[in-house]
Formats: C-alpha cells, sequence, structure tokens
C-alpha cells in the first residue's frame, strides 16, 4: 500500500469578497483569514458579531498536486478525506465526484479512474453551515435548536458547540479539518484490527465482599483475540497465499509472535498472555502499552497496521442494591472512583488549538489534578487520534458521548442512515483504545426532552410523538445495536443524565435520580442554591456539575481593554455568554465574602468562590464512595474553547484558576475531608488505591487570634478503595453562639506514613461564611531559590512562605510569568511555614521579559486579607 499526502499549502477563495489566500490544510477558513490579516480576532472584545459573513458565505478550496506513473499502476486508488466540516462538493480535474454532510465521517472516494499522470486539481467548496441550516428549516418546517444558539443546527451532523452555548462563541467554523490523502493498493488493504480480550482472574472481583481482598486481585492469563477485517474487491482471498502475521511487544521489550494464512476479509488470530502488565489508570499504577503489529506478506509486505494497545478490563457495574443501582466501573478487579471533569473541544477553530499543542498541555494538567477520568461532551466532536494517544499513555479513562446535546433532531430514515455511518466508523476507529471506558448516546437529550421540543417551537403533539419515536430510534435502538455489532466489550449508556432507558420512566425528574444511573446537579449555580446544596444530593455517579469564575487578568488582557474592566461592561458580557452568568458570580461572591472594589480583586474571589463551590461537592461524593453508594465526581468543566467567563478550571491559554488548584487537592487518591456543622465535625479518610494505606491525621481548632482551643492527632490505616469516618469532634461547647462559630476554624492535615508516599494534604474548614471571620493581616513573608533543573524550557524555583497569623487562601502569582505551583490558594495557622515548588515555561518571549529582573521581584504572595481590605 501507498499513501500520497495531500495536506499542506491549498488555496482559498471566496469571490464575492475577492478573497484568495494560501491556507494550509488541515485548517479552517477563521485560521487562514486570521494569519492572512483579513479579519480582527474574533475573540478579542465584540469582533466575534463582526465576522458572521464569514460563516453565512461558501468558500472554495484548491490544490494542485502531481501523481507519476508508477502510482497509476496501483489497481485500486482511493482519495481520503478524513474529515470535511461540513457541507461541501468535492470535484477532481473538474469532475465533481461527490458530497459531504458530515463533519464527524471520514470519506473514501475511489479515483483510480479519475487521475491522470502528471498535474492534477482538487477542487473542495464548502458551503455555508447557517445557510444550509436555514434552508433545512424551510424544508421541513420545525425550528430545531440548542438553547444558546444559532438556528438549524441539529440538521447538521456538525459540532454543535460551534453555533454558541453557554460558554462558547457563535463562530461555526467552515473547514478540510483532518488531513487528506491518497490510498493506492493491489488486491486488499487492512481496514480494521479490533483486539479483544478475555481476563483470567485468580479470585473473581465481584465476588469480594471485604475491601481488603482487593490488593490480593491478580490476572493470571489474557486471551487476546486480534479481529481483522481486510478491504478487497476479490472474492477468493485464500487463494492468493497470504500470510498474516501478528507482532506483540510489550512495554519491556518481550515479543509474541503468530503467523497463519489469510483465508477471509474477516478472520481472527488468536493468542495467551501470561501475566500481562496492566494498564492503569495513573493512580492505580503504570498504564502499561503493548505494540501491536498486524501485517499481510507474500514475498514482500502488502499492508501494514500498529496499534498500541492495553492489556485491561473495564466493566460498568449496575447492581441492585439498598439506595437504587450501582453506577461505577471496574477496572481490572479494581473499582474505580471517577475523579475528573468534563471536556469540549479546546478552541473554536479545532485544527489551531492541536497546532498550538492544546491537547497535551490540557490532558497533562488534569493528569497533575489527580484527574483519572475525563467525560467527552457530547456537543463537540469524536476527539482527534491525539487525545486519545494520550489519554492511553497518562492513564485516564475516557467517557466518550456520542455527538448529540440539548436538542431534538430531524425524524427522518436520511438522518438515521448518516448517523449510523458516523457511528461505525467512529466506534471502529475507537474500539481498541485502552482509555476508553463507556459509550453514552448524547448529553440531557432524554433528561430535556419536554424543554428541547419547547425550544424547538414544536407544539402539535402529533409532531411531538414523532420526535419522541426518533429518539428511541436513534439511541435505544440504532447506538446501542451498532455497540453490540462492533464493540461489545465496551458498556452503552443512552443519556447523560439518565436512568439507563428501557421501560423506565423518563423526564426531568425520572431521568435524574439519584438512586440509580448518573446525575447531573445544578441547583448550584444556575437555582442559586448554597454549596452545602450539593450534600444533600446523594448520587450513584455525578457525571456534570459546576460553577462560574472569571478567567485570569492575564487572559481577561487578550479581550478587553481596561476601560472595560467591570462585570457589566460591553466586553465582559460578550465574553459570558450565560443568561445573568455574571449577575450570578457577583451574587455568590457576595454571600460568601466582603465584596471588595478593585476588579482584579473581584475576579480573584470568583474564582475562589468556584473552588469553594466545587470543593464541597467533590468532598460530599467521595465521602460517600463506600458500598459504591457514590463512585465519580466529573465536574462541568475543564477547558475553554475560547478566552471567557465559564465553569472551566483551565482557562483557554491553560492558566490554572483557583478550581484546578483545589482539584488537585480534593483528587488526591489518599485524602481527609472535613465535614463541619455546629455541633461536630467529622473528619474522613478517604482511600482510592488498590492498598491499604497508613497516615497521620492532625487537627486542631483555633480561634481567629490564633489561640488553639482543642486539638488531636491519631494514626490511620484505611483498607483499599474506601472511605472512613476516622474521627468526630465535639464543638458544641466551642461554638455556643453564632459569634463564637464566626470565630472559629479548624485546620486539619494527612501525613503519608510510608516512605516515597504521598506529600502531606493540608485542609481548613470555617463554621461560617468567610465574610463573617475577623481576619487580621496574616504578615506574611517568604523566601525563594533556584531548583537545578536539566529542562531548558523551565525552571524551577522552592518558595517557602511563612505566616504570622492565620492566612486564607494564600496565592502565589506573578504579572511577568506564568507559574504553577505545586499547591495555591491554600491556608496557613499561626507560624506555619509551607515550602512550594513553583514551574514557570521558558518560550523565548519570556525569557526577554525576565532577563535583568531579580527572582524576588517577579513573583508575589498575597491572601484572602489583601483582597478584601
Amino acid at each position: 500500500m501507498e499513501l500520497i499526502s495531500l495536506d499542506g499549502e491549498w488555496t482559498l477563495t471566496q469571490e464575492e469578497r475577492n478573497i484568495n489566500i494560501p491556507i494550509e490544510v488541515p485548517e479552517s477558513v477563521f485560521e487562514a483569514l486570521l494569519i492572512n490579516q483579513k479579519i480582527e480576532d474574533p475573540f478579542y472584545g465584540e469582533n466575534e458579531s463582526k465576522v458572521a459573513w464569514v460563516y453565512n458565505s461558501d468558500w472554495k478550496f484548491e490544490k494542485e498536486f502531481v501523481i507519476n506513473a508508477e502510482f497509476l499502476e496501483c489497481k485500486n486508488i482511493l482519495l481520503r478525506f478524513k474529515g470535511i466540516d461540513t457541507i461541501a462538493e468535492i470535484y477532481l480535474n473538474n469532475e465533481l465526484l461527490g458530497h459531504t454532510n458530515n463533519m464527524f465521517v471520514s470519506y473514501d472516494i475511489d479515483v483510480k479512474s479519475k487521475l491522470k499522470e502528471g498535474i492534477n486539481k482538487l477542487k473542495v467548496i464548502i458551503k455555508s453551515p447557517t445557510n444550509y441550516a436555514l434552508e433545512e428549516i424551510k424544508k421541513h418546517k420545525f425550528k430545531l435548536r440548542a438553547a444558546d444558539s444559532l438556528l438549524g443546527i441539529p440538521y447538521l451532523r456538525k459540532a454543535q458547540f460551534s453555533f454558541g452555548w453557554d460558554w462558547g462563541p457563535q463562530l461555526p467554523d467552515i473547514a478540510i479539518w483532518k488531513s487528506v490523502e491518497l490510498i493506492g493498493y493491489n488486491e486488499l488493504k487492512i481496514d480494521s484490527i479490533y483486539p479483544v480480550q478475555k481476563f483470567k482472574y485468580n479470585i473473581d472481583p465481584l465476588k469480594i465482599k471485604n475491601s481488603e481482598e482487593i490488593s490480593k486481585i491478580n490476572v493470571e492469563t489474557v486471551n487476546l483475540k486480534v479481529n481483522l477485517e481486510i478491504s478487497s474487491k476479490l472474492n477468493d482471498i485464500e487463494s492468493l497465499g497470504y500470510k498474516i502475521k501478528v507482532e506483540l511487544t510489550s512495554p519491556d521489550g518481550i515479543q509474541h509472535s503468530k503467523s497463519v494464512t489469510l483465508k477471509d476479509k474477516n478472520q481472527t488470530i488468536e493468542m495467551d498472555i501470561s501475566n500481562p502488565q496492566l494498564w492503569w489508570t495513573h493512580d492505580l499504577g503504570t498504564p502499561n502499552l503493548y505494540e501491536l503489529k498486524v501485517s499481510i506478506h507474500d514475498k514482500d509486505q502488502i499492508d501494514s497496521q500498529n496499534l498500541k494497545i492495553g492489556f485491561r478490563d473495564i466493566r460498568l457495574i449496575r447492581e441492585l442494591d439498598h439506595w437504587g443501582e450501582t453506577f461505577y466501573f471496574l477496572l481490572n478487579g479494581v473499582p474505580v472512583f471517577a475523579k475528573g471533569a468534563n471536556w469540549i473541544p479546546i478552541d473554536s477553530f479545532i485544527p489551531r488549538g492541536k497546532k498550538l499543542g492544546l491537547y497535551q498541555m490540557t490532558l497533562n494538567y488534569a493528569k497533575e489534578a489527580n484527574m483519572n477520568f475525563i467525560r467527552i461532551w457530547g456537543g463537540g466532536i469524536y476527539e482527534d487520534d491525539l487525545f486519545y494517544d494520550i489519554c492511553d499513555s497518562l492513564g485516564i479513562l475516557v467517557w466518550q458521548d456520542f455527538s448529540f446535546a440539548c436538542a431534538v433532531y430531524p425524524p427522518t430514515s436520511e438522518f438515521n442512515e448518516n448517523v449510523k455511518i458516523e457511528a461505525i466508523q467512529n466506534i471502529k476507529r475507537l474500539r481498541h483504545r485502552p482509555s476508553l471506558a463507556l459509550w453514552c448516546g448524547n448529553n440531557e437529550n432524554e433528561f430535556l426532552f419536554s424543554s428541547l421540543v419547547g425550544i424547538s417551537e414544536i407544539q402539535d403533539p402529533k409532531d411531538i410523538a414523532k420526535f419522541e419515536k426518533s429518539y428511541f430510534e436513534i439511541f435505544e435502538k440504532i447506538l446501542p445495536e451498532l455497540i453490540k455489532k462492533y464493540d461489545p466489550n465496551h458498556p452503552y449508556w443512552p443519556s447523560s443524565p439518565s436512568n439507563g432507558g428501557g421501560e423506565k420512566e423518563r423526564g426531568y425528574i425520572e431521568s435524574n435520580t439519584p438512586n440509580k444511573g448518573d446525575s447531573h446537579f445544578w441547583q448550584v449555580w444556575h437555582n442559586g442554591a448554597p454549596f452545602t446544596a450539593y450534600r444533600e444530593f446523594n448520587s450513584r455517579f455525578m457525571s456534570e456539575y459546576g460553577f462560574q469564575s472569571f478567567p485570569s487578568m492575564k487572559t481577561i488582557e487578550t479581550f478587553s481593554p481596561p476601560e472595560q474592566y467591570h462585570f457589566n461592561s460591553p466586553i465582559m458580557k460578550s465574553h459570558q455568554k450565560n443568561w445573568a452568568g455574571n449577575k450570578k458570580i457577583k451574587r455568590y461572591i457576595k454571600k460568601r465574602f466582603l465584596f471588595p472594589q478593585n476588579f482584579e480583586h473581584q475576579v480573584l474571589l470568583s474564582q475562589i468562590t468556584q473552588a469553594e463551590a466545587i470543593e464541597y461537592g467533590i468532598e460530599h461524593w467521595r465521602r460517600n464512595r463506600n458500598e459504591f453508594h457514590c463512585m465519580g465526581s466529573l465536574y462541568w468543566q475543564l477547558n475553554d474553547c475560547w478566552p471567557v467567563a465559564s465553569w472551566s478550571s483551565l482557562d483557554y491559554y491553560g492558566r490554572w484558576k483557583a478550581l484546578h488548584y483545589i482539584a488537585k487537592r480534593a483528587y488526591q487518591p489518599f485524602f481527609v475531608s472535613a465535614m463541619e456543622e455546629p455541633k461536630k465535625v467529622e473528619l474522613w479518610v478517604i482511600n482510592d488505591l488498590r492498598v491499604s494505606k497508613k497516615g497521620t491525621l492532625n487537627w486542631s481548632i483555633l480561634n481567629a487570634e490564633g489561640k488553639t482551643l482543642i486539638n488531636g492527632l491519631k494514626k490511620v490505616e484505611i483498607p483499599p478503595c474506601s472511605s472512613l469516618l476516622v474521627e468526630t469532634i465535639d464543638v458544641e461547647v466551642i461554638n455556643k453562639t453564632r459569634e463564637e462559630m464566626c470565630n472559629n476554624i479548624i485546620f486539619y492535615s494527612l501525613e503519608d506514613s510510608e516512605q516515597n508516599g504521598f506529600e502531606p494534604f493540608y485542609g481548613f474548614r470555617l463554621f461560617e461564611k468567610p465574610k463573617n471571620f475577623p481576619l487580621k493581616d496574616p504578615g506574611l513573608s517568604y523566601k525563594i531559590k533556584k531548583i537545578n533543573s536539566n529542562n531548558k524550557n523551565e525552571r524551577y524555583y522552592s518558595m517557602t512562605i511563612t505566616s504570622k497569623n492565620i492566612a486564607l487562601y494564600v496565592y502565589i502569582y506573578s504579572e511577568i510569568v506564568d507559574l504553577i505551583a505545586s499547591d495555591n490558594y491554600f491556608s496557613l495557622k499561626p507560624t506555619e511555614s509551607r515550602v512550594i515548588i513553583l514551574r514557570i515555561s521558558l518560550p523565548d518571549f519570556i525569557k526577554t521579559q525576565i532577563s535583568g529582573v531579580k527572582i524576588i521581584d517577579v513573583f508575589k504572595v498575597s491572601s484572602l486579607f489583601d483582597i478584601i481590605k
């Protein structure tokens, strides 16, 4: 088989506006226009509304390429577009080859008879997605839409977020967004490889009653079946006499191989692997990857494909219990508490985000924050192969939504057939991934069905019934049947949230019951409930909940001039897509804190408030992991697609908000959590590991003057995969009055007793709102020293911070460089010192900025006292 890449420089034309510019495929129209200075940055100010003409126009992509006679001798030649966004016509040498209507589909076109020796010309005309949507509305009479989007998006198989969401701009892209190539082959080529594993355990994981036994689980052998799909026009493949060779190489270089005669277009090669090196999430072990090579030979190699696979057994366990029904993942026999966040596309212009390195950066930061699970939300895309490569290597599991969200879809057979092609292709592409944990039909379509037909102004009961029937056809028939056929080794879940579908009742309450399935919880934020409301919702698996904040000032500077630095300015409103979002941020801040006049301090408090909110939820659901009562916390959301006020913990540029630091602490595998009440404090220690952990728990309750009222120390040993109430502190005597409650604070820490264990965990809780705690100037001081490192692109520093008095939300920042701290937004007792490691990256512009500047002047330290004084 021979490949010719057609990536690289093409020409982009828009005739009505006399635009003719180069474009580097894979690339989008918006990217090319920005690079060639044909538009102003849509992310800046209120420019978003000024570039609507781009997506309301048709665009022409053209490329000339040379083909030699030798390539034309191939018996079969395919032109493959891995991704066109979205409605397009494809021409080769001025002959129409076909049309595209699905962003998520790869298109193969037979061009053997169309190519010629020498110069060939490829042309792709991509139509306006918004004009197409309006045409479909006229045709079908239904104004299908999502709540915060442009009209008509459900008619297109295109990433829905690009039409606008309550965190994203209305910038539907137009692009050849994935690679283009010519594939030449003769008799056959490998189409797909599907490795299927069957584990033999020493003990049945589902029969374990005592969590202590988890550490005894061992996988003795794995039976590996490599299922091969061949593409060929020949009916009698066996007569060719070809051989299939399967080679498996372990992480430490041990090889297993097997050769058989190729007999059919679908064939299975089987081998047993003893004592396999398993793939684990990074918190439970090492994400070991094997190299799998499948090749077809006669005298020479005809075709080959390489995959990286992991030996791992993933199951979704749903069993009846005294609360309802469990919902948790079993990885290699070990029950996993899912700790992570929801993922949206990395950039409004997706190919650009990949070029900027946002995949690697964002997922590395997710792992650094102790996340072991990412949910790919259904309003985006089936992610780039690079995304899954990184998750495979980092040891992060993936919940994969199919690309449907918050909408009803055309109830037509044509639409359903398009969905089938899309689903089959993406199932086959992703099913071998060790990181893949679950396929989910959609985001909130079951839960919000009644609201969604209302948003699209569907009122006739007969029409509503038609859309309801279409929902069941896609999400409870087509997709589960395709999973059963093409990937029976991964679970399918009909929607998020859901109670499991089937014969169960659906709707706003029934689909989001805390007793079974997964849950979304939005009483906090959307409905204005206090943070403590999280503690009243005992979800089996919390797959979505969130709270907004502003991004950092450095990020705000990229889209707004200083004169618009206030919550209600036109630019701040244009960079807040949730209705009344900035009012909600302000309202919640005022509930918790004294509201400062300085805008930068308001931004900081928005982040601290967000972090407090999510911390309440994470800790509650982690405390409830026993008996599998709750086994997941995936907050909304990890990342942004543009610089904006949103629910993210990492902003568009990868800057860590306070939430990301708090998540890093709250997601530690060995962790202590406090549940404070007026009369008592419960201290829980959680161990998510597959071995027991020993530690030392320290706690002390102080008044605002720093006087210790009561304290304690306790040695603890926590079994694997469990949560244990280790201390109940009676505080009724010291909290007799509200004034005393406002004046008291509990500090606590957990030290790992094992050498080379986890860093100590530090936490605190107030008994009342922070604004009622009489803060004194903490008198912070710090010392910095450089840490020698062989990494030329990064510098490391050690900062020792000491506080004279109680210090809340101590944060380290720099106006000169971007930094990542080993901990941030933490609190200190009087006279306490904390050593923090600082890391800064060093692109060329930063090196220039800090040359001649004393390092002591690069970093600054402040606290809540400085924000509200």
